[in-house]
């Protein structure tokens, strides 16, 4: 089956199996994007958003595969990283951060390999050309925060500010999520050892800022999202009722900041969480719609255009990555 057919039968499941809780679908899929679908070569893990220059960067793993793909917002193939191991050895997370003073704008991604720059947390230029900057100690695993040192280092998110907020622990030694100043010298930690208790974690695999003075952590193999107070750590609730058919894999805030877009590999789901608008008490974990993807498709993480209003997933199973539009 070749993948202008696959992309049509993820849009007829979509349409099929969406159970909404208002007048219609929340987001709908865009069988054309990407326009080369080709271009994928291995299992894709995350997607990052370049809102001012209208790119997408898609990441993929396998041998001889470029580690990240150039698309733009229409669907078409710009460029892509050259493979080398060395440099970026097993892509995970990825961020676009725009520097509101020097107006730079960097890709940050973490690399969960054990390659000699492996278990860090890396910067790159746009073209891909020049890697800027690592975070952690390079090729050597550990616990440590002075000097730095990574495990599985899963995801990242990044404040207006440059803080940097980091979820370390997608498998490994580490279960924790970490503050960094602007300096990159940690702030405050959370966890540290797996459990489940309020503050601790089994797989943090993802991390998102919601805009009102909360951070929520993706606690994977506990299937719960956890929120903590962006100054401080300080534990604030979790929600787990929402998630008992499929571990959360991703949490991203939608452009509008209404909801969370969260994945559920196992399931082949995507669910939109309504988000607290206020500070404070996060409430009940509500559902407001969901999207039911093929078997197999394995959606992973997410990235969310704030000038479109749309979302991009990568699928490890279907080795694509898939663009949602918002319905309006």
């Amino acid at each position: 089956m070749d993948a202008a057919a696959t992309r049509w039968i993820f849009l007829a499941l979509f349409s099929c199996f969406c159970f909404c809780t208002g007048a219609g679908p929340m987001y709908k899929l865009d069988p054309s994007w990407p326009g080369l679908s080709s271009v994928f070569t291995g299992p894709v893990y995350s997607a990052a958003v370049d809102d001012k220059n209208g790119e997408i960067y898609v990441s993929q793993r396998g041998y001889r595969n470029s580690p990240v793909l150039v698309f733009n917002t229409s669907g078409a193939f710009l460029r892509s990283f050259i493979y080398d191991p060395e440099v970026i050895n097993m892509v995970h997370g990825m961020r676009m951060h725009h520097n509101a003073t020097s107006g730079k704008r960097r890709l940050w991604l973490t690399d969960v390999g054990d390659g000699q720059l492996g278990y860090t947390i890396k910067r790159f230029s746009p073209d891909g050309e020049t890697m800027e900057f690592v975070l952690g100690t390079p090729g050597k695993k550990g616990n440590g925060t002075s000097p730095l040192q990574f495990d599985q280092v899963a995801d990242v998110a990044i404040s207006d500010q440059g803080e940097m907020y980091i979820v370390d622990g997608d498998g490994g030694m580490n279960n924790r999520l970490l503050k960094l100043q602007k300096d990159f010298k940690v702030q405050w930690l959370v966890g540290g050892v797996n459990g489940s208790k309020p503050g601790q974690f089994y797989i943090p695999h993802s991390v998102e800022l919601d805009g009102v003075g909360r951070v929520w952590v993706a606690d994977r193999m506990n299937g719960r999202l956890q929120a903590f107070d962006t100054g401080n750590g300080r534990y604030l609730g979790e929600w787990s009722s929402c998630f008992t058919d499929g571990e959360p894999y991703s949490v991203r805030l939608s452009a509008d900041q209404t909801h969370f877009i969260v994945t559920q590999l196992q399931s082949d789901r995507i669910l939109f969480v309504a988000s607290p608008l206020k500070p404070g008490t996060i409430g009940n974990c509500t559902i407001m719609d969901s999207i039911q993807l093929a078997s197999g498709s394995h959606p992973h993480l997410v990235a969310v255009s704030q000038s479109e209003g749309a979302f991009y997933v990568g699928e490890l199973g279907s080795k694509t990555c898939q663009k949602y539009m918002r319905v309006t």
